[in-house]
């Protein structure tokens, strides 16, 4: 998600970009972009339930360090959300209702011609298949300039898909649209009959194969000894990441918005070395698809 984010505002400019987050939950990531002052967005939207969206706001308002990236005299923190002229706020709406929606974003200022980044982290998923395709086309709809980037679970119908829907069940978590979009597939085609103009789809296994750095992932692995290691994988293989994006033909400020960015030179380095090692072997470079 970082890295689409980053990619965001690298393309649009970190003053003119936009990004909503769709049942943004206790997520930080506003503050960590506020860490460095050239990488906050123009404009930072949460969207939340009521009770959750109190919940947060009194959290913000009890921390001194939350409150430090939302200027002294241009911020309002109440039980019903958080909003700055710094561009961050925080806002409860139902996104199953348009109007509802509309009203909280034309509240927090949103600009649907400015470039937009739209965050849905286990958050369709959760809505039944007709209000996730709605709120979907909503999007692409209005925004001129746009990309929409969801993160949920897949695969539901192997065994290890049966035991994730029924542990959730049983805790009262039904995901009521998995069915509807249960494969990569499924999720590209959601976006694309939703009217957005190009979409992809990838599994967190894929993901971690092909965009993260054999030096990151030995990092990673120096972290914490994983004993089960199929089980994790079989977990990264049942949730997924879909990127969808609309603009103007005018437009080409998200040309190149992908979720597997052009890799950087470490990362080439890495891809270089792992190709070395797997040649005399015939064995292909976990990342060597990344340069194609």
């Amino acid at each position: 998600i970082q890295a689409v984010v980053s990619q965001f505002l690298d393309a649009v400019g970190p003053r003119e970009a936009q990004i909503i987050f769709l049942g943004a939950g206790f997520d930080t990531r506003f503050w960590t972009l506020s860490a460095d002052a050239d990488s906050r967005p123009g404009r930072y939207i949460e969207l939340d339930q009521a009770e959750v969206v109190e919940r947060k706001a009194a959290l913000i308002a009890a921390r001194p360090s939350l409150l430090a990236a939302l200027p002294e005299g241009s911020r309002c923190v109440g039980p019903s959300g958080v909003a700055s002229r710094c561009g961050y706020h925080l806002a409860a709406a139902d996104v199953r209702q348009p109007a509802e929606l509309e009203a909280a974003l034309s509240a927090a200022g949103w600009e649907p011609a400015a470039p937009t980044l739209v965050l849905a982290e286990c958050c369709l998923v959760y809505l039944p298949a007709p209000a996730s395709a709605a709120l979907l086309a909503w999007f692409a709809s209005r925004s001129r300039c746009a990309a929409f980037l969801a993160y949920e679970q897949i695969r539901p119908d192997d065994a290890f898909g049966r035991t994730m829907l029924e542990n959730l069940r049983r805790r009262g978590i039904p995901l009521l649209g998995l069915r509807d979009c249960p494969d990569l597939a499924a999720q590209v085609a959601r976006c694309e009959a939703a009217g957005w103009g190009r979409a992809e789809a990838e599994d967190l296994l894929q993901l971690y194969g092909r965009a993260v750095t054999a030096r990151e992932r030995a990092r990673l692995a120096r972290l914490e000894r994983l004993d089960e290691v199929e089980e994790w994988q079989l977990m990264l293989s049942h949730y997924c990441a879909a990127l969808a994006v609309c603009e103007d033909p005018s437009s080409s400020l998200l040309a190149r918005l992908r979720l597997l960015h052009p890799i950087g030179a470490e990362a080439a380095a890495d891809t270089a070395e792992e190709g070395e090692a797997s040649r005399g072997s015939g064995r292909r470079a976990p990342g060597a698809r990344v340069c194609e």
